[in-house]
Parts: structure tokens; C-alpha cells; sequence
């Protein structure tokens, strides 16, 4: 079925072209289709699914993705190299002109354009429809996500429902800075619609359900600090018993098809017909390479070489830092062992340095020694899709939203609603699974940050987390970047620039100068 749902998504793509700002005019039959029956409304949700691909592997960029921006910046994440590194996992030159910010804003955008032009379809069709309903419910979450996305990164965003016609595209728009209680009145109406729409599960994997709108508006309740609405999502989501958490902590990432009973969306990746991303430049077809981003350059060093037990292909981009790793009681918390890598073996007899065998542990000595055989995180490792050990491209599937993201919701809810049992009861499930002793103590927003830490590190909310309680600033400058020694006082990294270089308006990005330019009358974020 996976299989199926990517080569119908591949099939729709080509029905419909939006892009923020830079406004197509649809060919009259293809947008009298889309906007006027169920069987488009359905193609172009379809088509949105695809899009939202490219999130994880861009058109414009050959290496890095846009989402990696979303997982870095933070006080537990090292990076290395790469596009959005300095302006990102430092703090350094970050403008309006950074090209991801550009490429974060006009995505979701166009995901808004999608969807807007399905939700305006209602108002011509047949809507006791099943089709209808079910596309105009996921495009709902399309839109209410995409708006939840950039009120998250930006603060000031442009609100707009409007459908680019040949009749208006020429229109004059003032474009200034909507009040944020009127993006989060459309997310909650939207996602109100989808919940009251769509299905508890689906055979379908990777496309909205029930459970995951009610995640997308606990987010949005945390966010407006509506705490008690938060709880009633999260409670609704652990009560629906439609998910629940893997006993086997190595379940959760080490598979290609990652659409278990933990996993509550999905992006889908296969080698499938569909399952890739098809670069519109060259036409090429690929995978994404968040893989890569957190191997290590481990083959770098004498008596190494490529393996899948490693990794495989390595870029070192990014990685766990020693703050995140000393958040683990490493007698007990199984998710030491289960999410990162922190010993490498010689493993190639070629190029053993004297006095060493196979099997031995590499012992870092120095700062390049030890960036080359840092310690990795292994949520995104692929030895399942990958041709061969020095393919660069990964088929695997990417987890975008698992339960462990709503019980700690919860917990964040009831410790605000001062309701220490309920704030206890979320802040156990992901804390005893992985081994610890049940907590039967006082739950504080400090324990539960370092526990979102501990169970969601790298996978792209950290920075909202902390934005949302007030901390990034504090936890930045307290704990970003690294300083390493080893036993013997050597000092193996001393990267924590990141420390110095955040100021306050860093808790939100820049508005992209392109869209400024083209918009006029939109203002730049204070500080950029």
C-alpha cells in the first residue's frame, strides 16, 4: 500500500504548480478540475503530499536539505560544515538574504497556495461527497501545519486564503504582518474541521489522520498557552488507542518502512516508482541525505573504512553534543545505546596504525581526530535502501511526528494546569521505557526539557520547545556548541561561539528580503 500511495502521489504531481510570490496562472482545464470536482481536489491533496517532499531533499540545493535548519541552532546539536551552519548552528550571518530562510518561507506558502485552492473548491462541489470531504479535510492540516510551521520560525507572517485565478492575479495586495491571534483562529478552525473528518487510521501510510490534526492543535493550544485544550488533545490522542510506544527502542529507526504503531506521521521515501524525489533542474531522481548529515568522516582516520555499522557514506554535518549526551544515566537510560554511536573499531587491516589490531577502540588524540569519530547520532543511519556503503542517497523513511512528541505535550500541559499526577503520568511513559526507575516526584519544565532532550534530540521541534518556554536563549548560551576533553586534559573540541553569537531576536528568524522586496509593504523582523 506504502508503494501504491507514492506512485499515485507521483501520478498527481504534475496536475497542479504554485508557488509564493511567483504566481502561475493555471490552464483553464486543469483548474477548472481541481476546483471543481472531488476526484481534483483529491489529486491536487495528493500532489501536496509530494511537494511537502522537499522539505528533506530541495530543488535548489544539491547537498543540504531546508529541514535541516529545523534541527540545529539549539543547545544540543554540533555542527560542522554545511549550507546554514554558520547562520544557523552559530548564529553567524544569519539575513534576510540566507538562502534557506528563503526556501523555508516559499515552501510552506506553497503548501498554503495548495490548499487554499482545495478549501475554495468546497463552495462548488457536491460537499456530502466522501472524496471532497476527505481532501478538504487534509488540506485543512496541510494549511493549519504550514501556518503552525512559520508562526513558530518567523512570529510576523502574511495570512492569506486567497486562490491565485487569471482573474486576480494581477490584483494590488497590501501585504503587512497579520495579528497572531489570526493565524491561530485559522489553524484551530482548520484542524477543528480535519478532526471532526478524518479517519482514525488509514491503510494509506503517511497521509493525515484524526490522531495527528489533535497533535497539530495540542501544538497549537501550547503555543497560544491554552493549556487546558493542550491536555484534551493529548488525552484524546493516548485515549484513542491508536498508537502506542515500541518496547524495543531499536524499532523505532532501524527499518527503511518506519510506519509503526509509534510513528504518527510519516514522510514516505522508497525506491518504489514514486517513492524519490525528482529534482525539477536536471530531472534526476533521489533520495535525501540526512543520513549522511550525521555520519561522521570516520573513514578519515588510519585503519578505517566505510561500513554500514558506521553509517556508511559520512559527511559529519551534524551531531549530538556532549551536553546532550551527559543528559543520560548511562547504566539505565537504553536510548544511550539505542540513538547514538559513541565508539568507533579499527576496522581496516590496510591502514592499522602501529601497535594496534583490529576490533580496538578508537582513541581520539585530537581536535580533528576526534570531529572525524565524533559521536553520532543513529536515528537517521541507513544500511536498508542504500545500493551500496558509498551511496549517499537514502530511501528511508523519515519520522515527522511519533507519540513521545504528544506525551511530552501533555506533560508540558499539566505541569502549566499545576496538575503534578497528570504532569507525572506523561513525563513516565517515555522516561520508564527506556529503562529509568518511575519518577514519583514533582515533574518541572527543567526535568521535562532535559527529557524532550533526551527522547527528541535532532528530531526538529528542540527549538520550538525552548522557544515556546522561554528558554533558548538561556539554554544556547548555557550549553550550544561544545567543549570537549579527554581524560588526560587534551582539549578535543572547543567550538562554542554559538554561546556568544545568539542575542535575544534570535528567537525568531528574518523575514526573507526577497519576499520583503517583492511584497513592499511587509516589515522585517526587529533585529535583522
Amino acid at each position: 500500500m506504502k508503494k501504491l500511495f507514492c506512485a499515485i502521489i507521483m501520478a498527481t504531481a504534475c496536475c497542479v504548480s504554485c508557488s509564493w510570490l511567483e504566481e502561475t496562472v493555471y490552464t483553464q482545464p486543469t483548474g477548472d478540475y481541481i476546483q471543481s470536482t472531488p476526484d481534483g481536489m483529491a489529486s491536487a491533496v495528493l500532489a501536496m503530499y509530494y511537494k511537502d517532499r522537499e522539505l528533506f531533499r530541495n530543488n535548489e540545493d544539491v547537498e543540504t536539505t531546508t529541514w535541516m535548519a529545523t534541527l540545529i541552532g539549539d543547545d544540543i546539536t554540533y555542527c560542522r560544515a554545511g549550507e546554514g551552519v554558520p547562520q544557523f548552528g552559530r548564529y553567524e550571518n544569519l539575513f534576510p538574504n540566507t538562502p534557506i530562510v528563503g526556501r523555508y518561507w516559499k515552501q510552506m506558502y506553497a503548501m498554503i497556495g495548495y490548499a487554499n485552492m482545495v478549501i475554495a473548491a468546497a463552495d462548488k462541489v457536491d460537499m456530502t461527497n466522501e472524496t471532497a470531504i476527505q481532501a478538504v479535510a487534509e488540506a485543512k492540516c496541510f494549511r493549519a501545519h504550514s501556518y503552525l510551521r512559520l508562526i513558530q520560525r518567523f512570529d510576523n507572517i502574511y495570512l492569506t486564503t486567497r486562490v491565485t485565478t487569471p482573474e486576480n492575479i494581477y490584483d494590488s495586495i497590501r501585504y503587512v504582518a497579520a495579528a497572531a491571534d489570526s493565524v491561530y483562529a485559522l489553524i484551530d478552525a482548520d484542524l477543528k474541521y480535519a478532526i471532526a473528518h478524518l479517519p482514525l487510521q488509514t491503510d494509506q501510510p503517511g497521509r493525515f489522520t484524526q490522531g495527528v490534526a489533535r497533535l497539530l492543535k495540542a501544538k497549537s493550544a501550547a503555543w497560544q498557552g491554552n493549556w487546558s485544550e493542550c491536555a484534551a488533545q493529548v488525552n484524546a490522542i493516548e485515549q484513542s488507542g491508536v498508537y502506542s510506544l515500541l518496547p524495543d527502542l531499536n524499532s523505532i529507526f532501524n527499518a527503511a518502512d518506519l510506519n509503526h504503531q509509534e510513528a504518527m506521521l510519516v514522510s514516505q521515501w522508497s525506491k518504489g516508482t514514486g517513492g524519490w524525489f525528482v529534482n525539477a533542474t536536471t530531472g534526476t531522481n533521489s533520495g535525501h541525505r540526512l543520513c549522511v548529515h550525521c555520519t561522521p568522516k570516520y573513514n578519515d582516520e588510519q585503519g578505517m573504512m566505510m561500513s554500514f555499522e558506521y553509517g556508511g557514506y559520512p559527511w559529519g554535518r551534524m551531531s549530538p553534543n556532549q551536553h546532550l549526551l551527559d543528559l543520560y544515566d548511562k547504566q539505565h537510560d537504553r536510548r544511550y545505546e539505542a540513538f547514538y554511536r559513541t565508539t568507533f573499531q579499527y576496522n581496516n587491516s590496510a591502514s592499522l596504525p602501529r601497535g594496534r589490531q583490529l576490533g580496538d577502540t578508537l582513541i581520539p588524540t585530537n581536535q580533528a581526530q576526534y570531529l572525524n569519530v565524533h559521536p553520532m547520532i543513529t536515528k537517521y543511519n541507513d544500511s536498508y535502501t542504500k545500493a551500496s556503503v558509498s551511496d549517499n542517497q537514502s530511501f528511508k523513511d523519515i519520522i515527522i511526528y511519533r507519540l513521545p512528541e504528544a506525551y511530552i505535550l501533555g506533560c508540558e500541559a499539566y505541569i502549566h494546569l499545576n496538575n503534578p499526577d497528570s504532569a507525572r503520568y506523561y513525563y513516565n511513559k517515555t522516561w520508564t521505557r527506556a529503562g529509568n526507575a518511575e519518577e514519583t516526584g514533582t515533574i518541572t519544565i527543567a526535568m521535562l526539557a532535559d527529557e524532550q532532550a533526551r527522547e527528541l534530540a535532532m528530531e526538529g521541534d528542540r527549538w520550538n520547545f525552548l522557544k515556546r518556554e522561554g528558554l533558548l536563549i538561556d539554554y544556547v548560551r548555557q550549553f550550544g556548541g561544545e567543549q570537549v576533553k579527554n581524560d588526560k586534559g587534551v582539549v578535543l573540541n572547543d567550538d562554542v561561539r554559538i554561546r556568544s553569537n545568539i542575542k535575544a531576536f534570535h528567537v525568531r528568524w528574518p523575514i526573507p528580503q526577497t519576499q520583503i522586496d517583492i511584497m513592499k509593504t511587509f516589515p522585517q523582523n526587529e533585529g535583522y
